[in-house]
C-alpha cells in the first residue's frame, strides 16, 4: 500500500464563528500536489484537550502501520490544544519520518527556531482553550448563584419542568411519582435501629430501583440523604451547611421550604457532600420534600457514624475522634511508637497531607486539652444553673443557629464589599460574634441540670472523660506547633 497523505480535520462545536469540517479539508487539499493520494480524518463534536478521539486514534495507527507519509491541518490547534500531546504527537510523527505541516501557520520544523516556534504556537493554543474553559466555567458559577438550572439529569424523586428567572426561561424541579418514597425513605434511616445496609436490603428486597435503574447501595443511598436538595431548608440547615464549608448563596431570610442546589467545582472537591469547603448552596426555586428536623436529625446520624467509622471504638484516647490536623482536616489516630503513644494526622498516613499537625504523643496532647477541659467544668459549677426548659433550651439552639449564619453572611459580604463599607460590616461581624458567645455560655450552663453534680476532671476515667469532651468539646485541631481548643 503506497504511503498517503493523511488530512485531519477537527470541530468541537458546530457555531457561527467557527470553521466547519468540510472548509477545512477544503483549505488543506490546496496543499497536495497534483494527484497526491490523501485521506481525511474527521472528528466532530470533540474537544482538543486530550488525545481521545475516534479518528486521530485511527489516524495515528496509520503512521505506526507505515501507511502515511505527511500529516496535513488547517491549523495546529485542530490536532491538539495541549502542548504534552502535540510534543508525543510530533515525536511520533519524527519516529516514523512522518511530515507535519499546517496550512494556516507556515514555517520550516526542521530547524531548533522552527521547533522552537512550533511549541510556542501550541503553547497560546493550550492558553486559549484554558482561557475558554474558565469562561464557561464563570458563566457555569453566575448562573448557578443565580438560581438557574446547570444541566444534569434531575435527582431522585424529582423531574424538570420549565420555569422562568429574571424573564430568562430555565428549568426547576418538581416532585415525580418517587417523591413519596423519598419521604419515607429519610424516615426509614433515621428511625431505623440498623444502618444504610439495613434500609439497602429493604429497598433492594421490595425491587426500588435508583434513578439509573441499579440497585442501592449505601454509598448511593448516603449521597441521597446528604443532598440538600430534598431538604426543606431553614435558616437550620444553611447554618449546617454552613459550618461544613458551604459558601451561602441565599437572601438574608431565605424562604422557607426551598430546597437547596450545592454547587461544586469538582476540580477542587472531589468528596462532594463530605467536604463542602468551595462549594455553593444556593437558595432553589422549588420546594424540598423533607422537613428540616428529618432532614438534620439524618444529617446528625451519619454524621455520628462517619466518626464511629473514621475512629474506631476510641479505646487508646478519649481525644479519638475529636481532633483533627488543620492543614487537611483527617482526624488524628493513635499510633504506637517506640517509646509512646502518638496522634497521627490520617492525611499524613494516606500520603495525601505534607501534615502540618502530623504527629504529637498523645499524652502532651490529652494534657493540654484536659486542662482547657477542667478549667471550663470549674467555670461551669460557679454559674448558677437557671430553671431548665425545654422550649427555652430549643429557642436558643435556634437562635444561635441564626445568630452563626448570619455572622456567615457578614464575612462573606466583606470578602466582595468596598472600602467605605468594610469597617461597618466589620463592627457588625464583632457584634454578632459577641452575641454568639453570651448565648454559648448560655446553653453551656443549660447543658447539666442542677441535681447532676459535675465532675472533677482529676477523678474522671477515660470513659468519663470521654463523655465530658464529647459534651463540652468541638474539636482540638493541630497545625504542628500548636492545639487549637474549640469548645462547644
Amino acid at each position: 500500500m503506497q504511503p498517503h497523505t493523511a488530512i485531519y480535520v477537527r470541530q468541537s462545536a458546530d457555531r457561527a464563528d467557527s470553521v466547519s469540517l468540510e472548509t477545512q479539508e477544503q483549505l488543506c487539499r490546496q496543499e497536495l500536489l497534483p494527484d497526491e493520494p490523501a485521506q481525511v480524518y474527521s472528528d466532530r463534536g470533540f474537544s482538543g484537550r486530550n488525545t481521545e478521539r475516534p479518528a486521530l486514534r485511527r489516524l495515528l495507527d496509520a503512521v505506526r502501520a507505515g501507511a502515511v507519509r505527511r500529516v496535513l491541518v488547517y491549523k495546529l490547534d485542530r490536532i491538539s490544544r495541549n502542548l504534552a500531546d502535540f510534543t508525543q504527537l510530533l515525536r511520533l510523527f519524527e519516529a516514523h519520518h512522518v511530515a507535519f505541516e499546517s496550512h494556516t501557520e507556515r514555517f520550516e520544523t526542521a530547524s531548533p527556531m522552527g521547533q522552537a516556534m512550533q511549541s510556542l504556537l501550541m503553547v497560546f493554543a493550550q492558553l486559549e482553550r484554558e482561557t475558554i474553559s474558565g469562561r464557561v466555567r464563570d458563566a457555569a458559577f453566575s448562573r448557578a448563584k443565580a438560581g438557574f438550572d446547570t444541566g444534569g439529569p434531575p435527582p431522585f424523586g424529582f423531574r424538570k419542568v420549565p420555569h422562568t428567572i429574571l424573564g430568562r426561561r430555565t428549568q426547576m424541579l418538581a416532585p415525580d411519582d418517587n417523591a413519596a418514597l423519598i419521604r419515607s425513605g429519610f424516615l426509614q434511616y433515621l428511625q431505623a435501629e440498623g444502618s444504610l445496609t439495613t434500609v439497602c436490603r429493604d429497598w433492594t428486597a421490595r425491587g426500588i430501583r435508583t434513578a439509573r435503574g441499579g440497585t442501592w447501595s449505601p454509598n448511593t443511598l448516603c449521597r441521597m440523604l446528604r443532598n440538600p436538595v430534598y431538604a426543606q431548608a431553614d435558616f437550620r440547615v444553611y447554618a449546617y451547611l454552613s459550618s461544613r464549608g458551604a459558601e451561602i448563596c441565599a437572601p438574608e431570610s431565605p424562604p422557607e421550604q426551598h430546597g437547596i442546589y450545592l454547587y461544586t467545582d469538582r476540580r477542587q472537591n472531589q468528596a462532594r457532600f463530605s467536604d463542602l469547603t468551595g462549594s455553593l448552596a444556593i437558595c432553589a426555586p422549588h420546594i424540598g420534600l423533607i422537613a428540616p428536623e428529618i432532614w438534620l436529625g439524618c444529617q446528625k446520624k451519619l454524621d455520628a457514624s462517619r466518626k464511629l467509622r473514621q475512629t474506631g471504638k476510641g479505646r487508646r484516647s478519649w481525644l479519638s475522634g475529636l481532633i483533627f490536623c488543620m492543614q487537611c482536616g483527617s482526624a488524628m489516630t493513635v499510633v504506637q511508637g517506640r517509646h509512646a503513644d502518638y496522634l497521627l494526622c490520617g492525611g499524613k498516613k494516606r500520603g495525601r497531607c505534607s501534615g502540618a499537625g502530623a504527629v504529637w504523643r498523645k499524652e502532651d496532647a490529652e494534657d493540654l486539652v484536659g486542662r482547657v477541659l477542667s478549667a471550663r467544668l470549674d467555670a461551669l459549677r460557679s454559674c448558677p444553673v437557671p430553671p431548665e426548659s425545654d422550649s427555652e433550651n430549643t429557642a436558643m439552639r435556634e437562635q444561635l443557629s441564626a445568630l452563626y449564619l448570619r455572622r456567615e453572611q457578614i464575612l462573606q459580604r466583606m470578602t466582595e464589599a468596598p472600602e467605605a463599607e468594610f469597617a461597618v460590616l466589620t463592627e457588625a461581624a464583632v457584634r454578632i460574634s459577641e452575641k454568639c458567645r453570651r448565648t454559648e455560655e448560655m446553653i453551656a450552663a443549660r447543658s447539666y441540670p442542677q441535681q447532676m453534680p459535675l465532675p472533677e476532671w482529676s477523678a474522671c476515667d477515660m470513659d468519663a472523660r470521654r463523655t465530658v469532651a464529647r459534651t463540652l468539646l468541638h474539636g482540638a485541631f493541630a497545625d504542628g506547633e500548636m492545639l487549637h481548643v474549640f469548645l462547644q
